[in-house]
């Protein structure tokens, strides 16, 4: 078990695949939100550990990444795949292999068009386009119907 100077556990190795808190603190203050390209959910995310630990993986700092609960879904279940580029950085890679850009962009359309992208989507310059009374765009929920869309879309082909 590893410590640091204030005696939070940083690193609980095989121990257990739970987190400790100390060990959510610091990953939460390293990653600030989920670390998946184009997400700014910094609410409602999960640690996730890149070796998984019923693979060997071990419950520790460098180990982990947090996730929102969506692309956490798609790591474990859509067979997207993470992966350390050993200086800090998450390298992130579509069910089939190929890489997703590092893009960190808290604009609506951009973020769109980036969860677009990722399920081949084809996008014109009005698909967000608010089609109302000219209040505030809800980003998240604009998302998240892409995101169904997406997913019926797969079902149906």
């Amino acid at each position: 078990m590893t410590e640091d100077s204030a005696g939070n556990v940083l690193d609980v190795g095989r121990r257990t695949r739970t987190i400790p808190p100390a060990i959510v603190r610091g990953l939460r203050r390293r990653d600030g939100g989920c670390r998946f390209p184009g997400c700014t959910w910094e609410r409602f995310v999960d640690g996730h550990h890149v070796i998984h630990w019923a693979d060997g993986g071990k419950t520790k700092l460098d180990n982990l990444v947090l996730l929102c609960r969506h692309h956490h879904g798609l790591v474990h279940e859509g067979g997207f795949s993470v992966a350390s580029d050993g200086a800090g950085g998450w390298h992130f890679a579509r069910p089939d292999g190929t890489t997703l850009p590092r893009f960190f962009a808290a604009q609506p359309v951009i973020r769109g068009q980036l969860v677009a992208s990722q399920h081949r989507m084809a996008l014109s310059p009005l698909s967000l386009r608010p089609r109302w009374r000219g209040e505030r765009m809800d980003d998240t929920m604009a998302l998240g119907a892409l995101q169904t869309l997406a997913r019926r879309a797969r079902l149906a082909a």
